[in-house]
């Protein structure tokens, strides 16, 4: 039997640990594919989607996040009913990796440079800003991959660390976490902020605001590796063309970082 497809989106955006900006903009790409698909909701091609995420002269990012938004909704009314098919082929997402003009990745000596301002960053929250910098840089997460973590994700085995990564769409890739990231956030966990319900010591969200909810990847990771580039005299110039897009884009100084 098929499934409700609105049962279907609130269940998914429910379980899936997003940004309440993200979870809002999936919410809306995804209810405006239900009012144009209608009752072939589940019988809907590939060319459906190709159509529905270039109208209106779509630009790349948002044919991303169309085919990202559907992919995940798909995937995950296949828990619903696994004889669905998923039409939002990931060959239909377009590759958006080019930085803004202005917006770099670092080099090596830059990338040197800041781990050493990160590690004597001295400003609000710093073991929270240093964790979140050496997810960025050493794992070459993207600013919404790094906020999404939950303490669930985080694993310590025997002889290394690995976490959980949410990706674009739905499902996770689980990676190998590179000691000097794992020491990172250990030595932030000791300064973590929670507050019910949103964070608990035991649960929730790894990077916490100061009131123990979530970071907010749109704006906060930006503004805070900048703050943290601010600090160092030799990356004070490069300081506005920081953003933590370009630190993901940098290559892992850390042997074995996932790229």
């Amino acid at each position: 039997m098929d499934p409700d497809p609105r049962v279907v989106l609130d269940d998914w955006l429910a379980r899936t640990p997003l940004t309440d900006r993200t979870r809002e903009d999936y919410h809306a790409e995804v209810r405006d594919w239900l009012a144009l698909i209608g009752d072939r909701v589940w019988h809907a091609e590939p060319a459906d989607v190709a159509a529905w995420s270039a109208g209106q002269h779509a630009k790349p990012r948002t044919r991303a996040r169309r085919v990202s938004s559907l992919r995940g909704f798909y995937n995950h009314a296949q828990t619903f009913n696994a004889f669905i098919d998923n039409p939002a082929l990931r060959r239909l997402r377009p590759t958006v990796t080019t930085l803004p003009p202005g917006r770099p990745a670092l080099d090596p000596p830059q990338a040197a440079l800041f781990l050493s301002a990160l590690d004597r960053y001295d400003g609000p929250l710093p073991q929270r800003t240093r964790a979140l910098g050496y997810l960025l840089l050493g794992m070459d997460l993207r600013a919404h991959q790094a906020v999404a973590l939950d303490l669930d994700d985080w694993t310590r085995e025997q002889h290394r660390t690995t976490a959980k990564i949410t990706l674009k769409g739905g499902g996770t890739d689980t990676r190998e976490v590179p000691p000097p990231v794992a020491l990172a956030i250990d030595d932030y966990l000791p300064h973590r902020t929670t507050a019910a319900p949103h964070s608990t010591p035991a649960r929730g969200p790894l990077l916490t605001t100061y009131r123990g909810r979530r970071l907010d990847s749109h704006t906060s990771p930006t503004t805070l590796m900048r703050a943290v580039a601010a600090t160092h005299p030799l990356l004070a110039d490069h300081t506005p063309h920081i953003t933590s897009d370009a630190l993901a884009a940098t290559p892992s100084p850390f042997q074995g970082g996932a790229g």
